[in-house]
């Protein structure tokens, strides 16, 4: 039987509630099982503690917190459950998670501590429930700090590095590495990626009825638990729905695509996803995997060790930076506030989220570095003899 109430936490409070992705919940729930592994290896029964009102004693919180740093042994799904690792195996030192990780391993872990405490208690008193709130709060100060989430490191590709990835890519190139009757759908998953700026899950999710061909516009449509699609590991929409306009050339592409390319497939008219299987047997015209979007990717980025670092989230990365060169390139430009408000929508961010913010605050540390070194060469600005390169 499934564990009652870790499931029915993620079913009530990232499901239904926020209607996550399936990714989301799958990370949520490892990160569960970070926590009953840890109070496995305790000896500590969490549902007693809580109806105890006993909870965390200060060190056991230390512990958990070390325990959350560990990266563990993972068996696949196909081994039995008598060749699966003891506890003691499960602890022993592989290494240890990037910071980001843990952080989002203690955050779900306070947040199912805290869930899970209302629960079992129903109707705290008043000091109960600051106890209950006082837990959570120590747990999530036990997290790392996020220094890493909002640098300033520039992520997307460089000019040189998208002149090399079209040339690949162009339908009948000598580099090109991909098979005559596929280079075409995979010329069009890297130009959407690049020119739209869309997650590679929006990508998979594409329909042909999202595309209004008359009009040049595409529509991102979020599809969790959708029934016509076969996919075992189904990609979603992570971001807000919304809909992006389409050049007149890209939008002939795709036109040629689904009315000369796609149709060709067999079982192509079984499912109305954009981008579909090409190779012959069962999956043949089944809407493209995730595993067949990342071996996409591989296959490019091993073509030029330029694009060694190709990633489709990179193209996001690199929409970005285009879209900030463009609104500095304006005689007028939108004001600040005004080009978050535009970057958010086109992107599928929430306009408080501060994802706008962030590129904007690096495209303006990439100026003033442009600045500064430019100011260092000018001659205005003199060096001390020691530091010269003058022969």
């Amino acid at each position: 039987m499934p564990l009652f109430y870790p499931n029915l936490f993620l079913t009530t409070q990232f499901r239904n509630a926020r209607s996550n992705s399936f990714s989301s919940i799958l990370s949520a729930a490892n990160n569960l099982v970070v926590l009953l592994r840890f109070l496995d290896s305790r000896g500590i029964d969490l549902e007693q503690r809580i109806t105890n009102k006993t909870f965390f004693e200060v060190n056991e919180l230390d512990d958990l917190r070390d325990f959350t740093q560990r990266k563990f042994f993972s068996k696949t799904v196909a081994n039995s459950v008598s060749s699966m690792f003891s506890m003691d195996e499960l602890e022993e030192s592989i290494g240890f998670v990037e910071s980001p990780t843990q952080y989002m391993r203690l955050t779900t872990i306070a947040e199912y501590v805290w869930w899970i405490s209302h629960h079992l208690l129903s109707r705290p008193s008043a000091t109960e429930s600051k106890q209950i709130d006082r837990i959570r709060a120590h747990i999530k100060s036990r997290r790392p700090s996020r220094k890493g989430r909002n640098n300033v490191e520039d992520r997307s590709l460089d000019d040189v590095q998208l002149e090399a990835l079209f040339e690949i890519i162009r339908v009948g190139s000598e580099f090109n590495p991909f098979t005559p009757e596929v280079q075409r759908r995979n010329r069009l998953v890297i130009l959407l990626l690049y020119h739209l700026g869309i997650r590679g899950g929006e990508l998979l999710n594409i329909k042909i009825e999202d595309i209004d061909f008359s009009k040049h516009q595409l529509k991102i449509v979020r599809r969790a638990d959708e029934i016509d699609d076969p996919r075992i590991n189904e990609p979603n929409a992570k971001t807000l729905e919304r809909i992006l306009p389409i050049s007149e050339t890209l939008i002939k592409e795709l036109h040629d695509y689904v009315t000369k390319d796609r149709r060709k497939v067999p079982n192509a008219n079984r499912n109305g996803f954009l981008f579909i299987t090409y190779k012959a047997g069962p999956s043949v015209g089944q809407p493209l995997s995730k595993s067949g979007y990342n071996k996409l990717m591989r296959v490019v980025k091993a073509v030029s060790p330029q694009l060694f670092f190709l990633t489709g989230h990179k193209l996001r990365h690199t929409w970005n930076r285009k879209f900030s060169e463009l609104m500095d390139d304006m005689d007028n430009p939108p004001s600040e506030a005004k080009q978050e408000q535009i970057r958010s929508y086109l992107m599928g961010w929430k306009p408080s989220s501060g994802s706008a913010t962030h590129y904007n605050k690096r495209f303006r540390q990439e100026q003033a570095n442009k600045a500064a070194l430019a100011l260092q060469k000018s001659s205005g600005t003199r060096l001390p003899k020691d530091l010269r390169n003058d022969e």
